[in-house]
């Protein structure tokens, strides 16, 4: 006798999959390079912009480059993808605390648009790749939101400590 129970599918559907790549892209956009420079051309986002703000602009920045890290998660990225989002993301928050030099990194590094490019490369794949088991997909996202949580908790200290040396 068939189930009436409705089937559950680990893949995630053509829509969900455009939808990613589309939020993924408008966030990078906004954040890298949505700014066009006059007379010289170079684009910039509003991250190092938001970033002049001391750890309060960072963190901003950092909220909204989880989002593209969360659409990967959404879209069942294999644990070593996570990881090195996470790492660029980690690496621009913290880079971006040093005053000034943080901010021409920003320029450079342009975290959102390289973990752009890696969730765009893992949708690219999905459509012939096996997902990663479950229980690794898992242990993957909760080891990914562990270490987001202390990179939050180290900046928060550490600009603390700036604003105090600063300020104090």
């Amino acid at each position: 006798m068939p189930s009436s129970a409705p089937t559950r599918t680990d893949r995630p559907s053509a829509e969900q999959i455009a939808a990613a790549r589309r939020f993924a892209r408008r966030a990078a956009w906004f954040l890298d390079s949505s700014i066009r420079i006059p007379v010289v051309g170079i684009r910039i986002g509003v991250q190092p912009i938001i970033s002049l703000i001391p750890v309060a602009g960072d963190v901003a920045g950092f909220v909204v480059t989880l989002g593209i890290i969360g659409q990967a998660v959404r879209m069942k990225a294999p644990p070593g993808t996570l990881a090195r989002m996470a790492g660029y993301a980690v690496l621009d928050l913290f880079v971006g605390l040093v005053p000034v030099a943080g901010d021409a990194v920003d320029f450079f590094l342009r975290a959102n648009t390289r973990n752009c490019a890696l969730l765009e490369r893992h949708l690219d794949d999905l459509e012939g790749k096996p997902s990663p088991p479950a229980w690794k997909r898992r242990l993957g996202v909760v080891l990914v939101a562990a270490a987001l949580l202390t990179a939050v908790w180290l900046a928060w200290v550490a600009g603390s400590a700036l604003i105090g040396a600063l300020f104090g």
